[in-house]
């Protein structure tokens, strides 16, 4: 299995990236993006609790992504995934937050490998606040539930890092983050890489329904090609909602789209109805 693992990452770094694209992954750190409940940091939409609350939401979840490429491998396999987000904050300060999936994979062969998928734990911790400006840190843990042998997993425990910022003005929102994806074990496996990542979103809420655009980018590596995508979100409900994401890949290793559909419940406790 090590020769084969190691055979994929050869192939996967002898891709060209051209230099367009790195013009391009400069200026998504530009662009919005709408964070996904499995994130290190929270999205344009996700509002903390009062300092004597707990507040959160619990989903449903599907997604397909044609044209996926894992990383460390170099064949697309066209992705569906079902499964539960969770995510919440424990006063005003700390987000934390968790997501598990169903996988089935179609290979462009048309065999088809299927089984759970990597538990997702994350955390995000409010540091500064100046007005309407707040930052923070937060922190990605992707466990090897997956199995390695269907490709649908690394058999590794990746690390997800980094800072963000968050402006909050009435009805429109936006912010950035910026992080590094620790990929595999750097003291046991040659396939371990260090992914540096950027991320943005803009949005804006009326009443139950909020808009936001979104992009997020992995920076190539020389082990791994650059990744990234542009999209938006549309979201109807307050405690009871619908949620829809649609994105594209607009680099050749990125899934050539993306779409999600989520049904939840948010709420707090002690119940104190819900925020718009």
């Amino acid at each position: 299995m090590g020769a084969d693992r190691q055979q994929q990452l050869t192939s996967s770094a002898a891709v060209p990236i051209p230099n367009r694209w790195l013009g391009l992954l400069c200026v998504l750190a530009l662009l919005p993006r709408e964070a996904r409940a499995e994130s290190w940091y929270p999205s344009a939409f996700d509002q903390a609790a009062s300092p004597a609350r707990v507040a959160g939401e619990s989903s449903l979840q599907m997604n397909f992504s044609p044209g996926f490429v894992p990383h460390f491998r170099t064949a697309p396999v066209d992705r569906l995934g079902a499964g539960l987000a969770l995510s919440g904050w424990l006063g005003d300060r700390v987000r934390l937050s968790g997501e598990w999936q169903w996988l089935v994979d179609e290979s462009a062969a048309g065999g088809v490998n299927s089984g759970p998928g990597d538990v997702r734990l994350g955390s995000s911790v409010r540091v500064w606040t100046a007005g309407p400006l707040r930052t923070g840190l937060g922190w990605e843990a992707k466990l090897p539930n997956a199995a390695n042998e269907d490709q649908l997993g690394t058999d590794e425990t990746d690390i997800s890092f980094g800072a963000w910022a968050r402006v909050d003005a009435g009805r429109w929102r936006g912010g950035l983050a910026i992080g590094l994806g620790v990929l595999g074990n750097p003291l046991r496996y040659a396939n371990q890489d260090d992914v540096p990542l950027l991320a943005a979103d803009a949005g804006f809420s009326s009443g139950g329904l909020q808009l936001a655009a979104l992009a997020s980018a992995e920076l190539p590596t020389a082990r791994n090609p650059a990744r990234a995508e542009v999209g938006g979100r549309v979201r109807f409900g307050r405690r009871w909602f619908v949620e829809g994401e649609g994105a594209v890949g607009v680099t050749p290793a990125a899934a050539d789209g993306r779409a999600l559909l989520r049904f939840g419940v948010a709420g707090s406790l002690p119940d104190a109805g819900i925020r718009e």
